[in-house]
């Protein structure tokens, strides 16, 4: 559980060093009705054993929902 509260830590991390970096952002909500791949992505990311994957091919979620 600590490490992945370290994780989300460095990722804000990271995503204010950008934000401050670029001149001018925005930041749009989309709900996850509207952005399945993404939702259903971070859904099968919870059961990972590491933080980054690698897929060679398509997962079968993905072409499903497109």
């Amino acid at each position: 559980m600590e490490e992945s509260m370290d994780s989300g830590i460095t990722l804000l991390r990271r995503v204010k060093r950008i934000l401050r970096f670029e001149g001018q952002w925005k930041i749009k909500c989309v709900p996850r009705e509207c952005n399945l791949i993404a939702n259903q992505l971070a859904k099968i990311s919870l059961s990972w054993q590491t933080s980054l994957q690698i897929f060679e091919v398509s997962l079968d979620l993905v072409v499903t929902v497109i």
